[in-house]
């Protein structure tokens, strides 16, 4: 499957923590991969295709129907104050979502509950090339202000979360619009802005020809799902792309090349 190693392993021990405090008591959890085949309108948010499937399931508490609709929010958790932050399950929604995969979800109270991450499978032919095809940084990057635009929070903060990670600061934008009010605010005090493509109202490219108005020195990086990035005409000049699902290490790479020199290490 193509889905970056450090976040999958993130992901699953999110899950692993998840079912094992839903267990006070003791239990089982069970964790266990396939291969599976979907058919078009086989399962409800499942497009048509190969994937791994990977669950992770527990014998636990279980979770409330009225809350199993909201476990995916950003900063929810049915956790007792100071016994979880409420971004696992909203972080691993977003992982999948940035993998073209789904994460799915079903609980029944005192009966346990089944989180599954369906992930596009590779093709075999695939498996060997993917490490050979990864590109590294040019260098290592210095520290940059960035401001993300995405409008997928879970998504949004999965991808912040991995920014940081690498040691910059992320300013946070919604959408085009409230991303547009920013560099307002700050001036163009940004050293990079990083958009996706596929937005309401404002996309990717109308924010980027806006942002082009405002502040013409700030390079920028226009993330998007579709293969064929040569379909994009509408891009402005000049502009870095990257394609879904990414690793971290293509995702620096892009950033480099956005930044040019003055994103090295000096």
């Amino acid at each position: 499957m193509f889905a970056d190693r450090a976040q999958l392993e993130l992901a699953l021990v999110n899950l692993i923590i998840n079912a094992r405090d839903a267990m006070p008591s003791g239990g089982t959890v069970t964790v266990t991969a396939e291969n599976r085949e979907v058919v078009a309108e086989e399962l409800p948010g499942v497009a048509a295709g190969d994937y791994v499937r990977i669950c992770v399931a527990d014998t636990g508490t279980g979770i409330s129907p009225d809350n199993l609709e909201k476990v995916m929010e950003p900063f929810f958790t049915t956790k007792e104050v100071g016994k979880g932050s409420g971004l696992g399950l909203s972080m691993v929604y977003g992982f999948a979502k940035q993998s073209d995969g789904v994460f799915r979800i079903d609980s029944e109270v005192e009966a346990g509950t089944r989180a599954e991450l369906w992930l596009p499978r590779a093709p075999q032919s695939a498996s060997g090339e993917a490490e050979v095809a990864e590109e590294p940084p040019r260098q290592p990057l210095r520290p940059l202000k960035l401001l993300l635009v995405d409008d997928h929070p879970e998504v949004r903060s999965t991808t912040a979360a991995l920014l940081e990670d690498h040691g910059h600061v992320v300013a946070q934008a919604e959408d085009g619009a409230s991303a547009l009010s920013l560099l307002k605010e700050g001036e163009c005090d940004f050293d990079l802005l990083i958009t996706d493509y596929a937005m309401p109202h404002l996309s990717g490219t109308d924010f980027l020809r806006e942002a082009r108005l405002l502040c013409p020195e700030v390079p920028a990086l226009l993330i998007t799902g579709y293969a064929d990035i040569e379909s994009i005409r509408d891009r402005p000049t000049g502009i870095e792309m990257l394609l879904k699902p990414f690793t971290p290490t293509k995702l620096q790479a892009a950033m480099s090349r956005a930044c040019g020199i003055n994103a090295q290490a000096s």
